[in-house]
This record gives C-alpha cells, sequence and structure tokens, in this order.
C-alpha cells in the first residue's frame, strides 16, 4: 500500500546498522540554524550559522533553538555531545520514519512528533519534528523548512503572556500547534468526504471508486499517526517529568482530549467511507441487474419466435402450411400475437 511505503521510505539505510548510528533516512538538503531568545520584556530571533552561540550565555530567560534541515549530521552530534543527549535519541532524530514517541531522559524530555501536510501528489505527507525539553531552553528539530511554527512566532512578538513564561509552556505551545494542525487537515478531508459522497449519489463511477480508496488510504494513514500521538500525550499528562509544572500538565491533558476526539472523527469518516464504497457496490451491481433485466425480458420474447422461425426453416419437403397463400401473412400474425402475450404477462408480474 501506499502509506507503508510512505512510512518507511528510506529505513533500509539504518537496517543492520548498530543502535545510535546517526544516518540521515530523509530526503530534504540543506540546514539552517533558528535561536529565539526571550523573557517577559525582550525578545530576539536571529540566524546563527554555529551551535557555540546557543551554547553561550544568554542575558535573556528561555531560549530556543530552531534546527531546519537534518541532512548535516555532524551539527547534530556536535549539538548531541554539547547537551549530553542520548545516542538513541540522536538516531531517532535523524530516523524520519519513527512514529511519533516520548523519552525521558535525566536532563531532557525528548519527544518525536509529525506535523501533517498535503504534498505536491495529493496525497497526505508528515514531517518529521523532534521536540528537547530542558529546564531553559527548547530545541526544535525539523525535517523541512515549512511554518510548522509560525503561529508561535507570532504570539511571541504580538503577546507577553508566552514570554513571561517558562521552557515547559513553550514546549506545550510547540505541540499544541502541530495539535491543532491535525484538525486543519482533518477538516479539509471531512469536505472531500462531503464531495465525494455527493458525486457518488449523482452519478457513481469508476473515478469516484478511485477517491474513495484514495481518502481510505489518507484516514489510514491518519490513523496511523493519532494513535502514538495519543500514547505520547497519555504520558505528559500524567505529569510524571520533572520538568513540566503541574499548571503546564493541565494544558497537555486538553492535547490528549483533543487526540482522542480526533481519533473518534477518523473513525467516524472511516465508516462513511466503507459506507460509500457499499453504496457504490450497489449502484453497480443494480445497474448490472438493470441491464439483465432488459436482455431477459427480450430473450423471453423472442424464445418463442425463434421456435416458429426454427420450425419453418427446416428443410422438409412436406409442410402443410407451405402451401397455404396467406401462410406469411399468418406466421407474423401468430409472432405478433406471441409478443403481445409475452408483454402483458411480463408487465402482470410487475416486470415491466
Amino acid at each position: 500500500m501506499i502509506i507503508v511505503t510512505r512510512e518507511v521510505k528510506n529505513i533500509s539505510k539504518t537496517a543492520n546498522k548498530p543502535p545510535g548510528s546517526l544516518i540521515y533516512t530523509g530526503d530534504a538538503d540543506g540546514q539552517t540554524l533558528i535561536l529565539t531568545t526571550y523573557n517577559s520584556d525582550q525578545l530576539s530571533r536571529v540566524k546563527i550559522g554555529s551551535i557555540e552561540e546557543f551554547l553561550g550565555d544568554s542575558k535573556m530567560g528561555i531560549k530556543w533553538l530552531d534546527v531546519i534541515g537534518l541532512s548535516k549530521v555532524e551539527v547534530i552530534r556536535e549539538l548531541s555531545k554539547e547537551l549530553n543527549i542520548h545516542p538513541l535519541a540522536q538516531e531517532d532524530i535523524l530516523n524520519t520514519s519513527q512514529s511519533p514517541k516520548l523519552e525521558d531522559f535525566d536532563s531532557n524530555l525528548f519527544v518525536i512528533t509529525k506535523n501533517i501536510f498535503k504534498g505536491e501528489d495529493g496525497y497526505l505527507d508528515s514531517e518529521h519534528i523532534c521536540i528537547l525539553l530542558y529546564s531553559n531552553s527548547v530545541i526544535t528539530f525539523q525535517e523541512y523548512d515549512t511554518d510548522s511554527f509560525y503561529h508561535i512566532h507570532n504570539r511571541l512578538e504580538e503577546g507577553k503572556l508566552l514570554r513571561a513564561s517558562g521552557a515547559d509552556d513553550l514546549f506545550y505551545a510547540l505541540l499544541d500547534s502541530i495539535v491543532d494542525n491535525y484538525f486543519l487537515v482533518l477538516e479539509e478531508l471531512g469536505s472531500e468526504i462531503d464531495r465525494v459522497e455527493d458525486e457518488l449519489l449523482e452519478k457513481p463511477s469508476k473515478e469516484i471508486l478511485n477517491k474513495i480508496y484514495h481518502l481510505k488510504r489518507e484516514l489510514v494513514y491518519l490513523r496511523n499517526i493519532l494513535w502514538p500521538m495519543r500514547n505520547l500525550t497519555s504520558t505528559l499528562s500524567r505529569g510524571e517529568s520533572q520538568l513540566i509544572d503541574q499548571q503546564t500538565i493541565r494544558y497537555l491533558k486538553d492535547i490528549y482530549d483533543h487526540i482522542i476526539q480526533m481519533i473518534d472523527i477518523v473513525e467516524t469518516y472511516r465508516e462513511i467511507c466503507s459506507g460509500m464504497l457499499d453504496t457504490y457496490l450497489s449502484s453497480i451491481g443494480s445497474k448490472t441487474n438493470e441491464v439483465m433485466k432488459i436482455l431477459t425480458i427480450f430473450s423471453a420474447i423472442f424464445i418463442p419466435l425463434t421456435f416458429l422461425a426454427g420450425v419453418y426453416g427446416m428443410n422438409f419437403k412436406f409442410f402443410p402450411e407451405l402451401d397455404w397463400r396467406f401462410g406469411y401473412f399468418g406466421f407474423w400474425g401468430i409472432s405478433i400475437l406471441i409478443t403481445v402475450v409475452m408483454l402483458r404477462f411480463l408487465k402482470g408480474k410487475g416486470w415491466l
């Protein structure tokens, strides 16, 4: 299936390699480092050329390093060495086929998530995003140069509420932004399902069948992301990490509720698509029955006529009717009578 190939693309690069091997399995090139530092009064967002600028002391309270692009493995290796990132976490950062999950290490909280978007081929695709939470800093790793955290930058620039909070609130805001995007994807899928359903009722065709299977694949793809996200947010909402305070836990529980709601919506959409598939098959079966019904009616009418034509078409020399002057007209008269009788009979049975 297409879903499987999208989930495990380039995974063969890591086959038979020891745990902790730093091998980038994606296909995006380039890398950009964006450093955002802020407190309740100040905000700075600059592009940096090396990780030393992030590791240096900052006069502001919270630091957020956004690593856009994962192709430069040496940068991630150096950053991981300086921040004591676990080797398995390093491997997961570069393994773009890794499912969403949560790892609570001694010094940081490591989260893998997926940002979902429509690809150029019209299918849903996902961006591999990792988030590392420290006591006063957050590091994000993005597979592509997208606007995944555009709203977070706007919130930091427009209001002081987020800037007055700790790193765990930024961690929550980043995760919440990704989950909110799932609702937009679901809304678009719901609109597409409505359009396909209307087309199906108007004129079922092979093209509609392809659209239904396309929707079913997309829903399975989305479901395969939402279920690991459910486990991830469930663990976060239990408040077991020392890096997240109880106030933020309440908001993380809200994210968990949203994931549960989206899973229910996906299951509902899947049932609708299954119903549309049944409707399509019933419509095609009904059309086939109509065609067979017409053919059967014609056959029922022409069987006795064929019998008469066969009898009088035999090559026997002596036929009593052959010398009858009105034999030809008699044959047609009997044929018309049989046809009328058959039509009245079929109509009486409700077949016409």
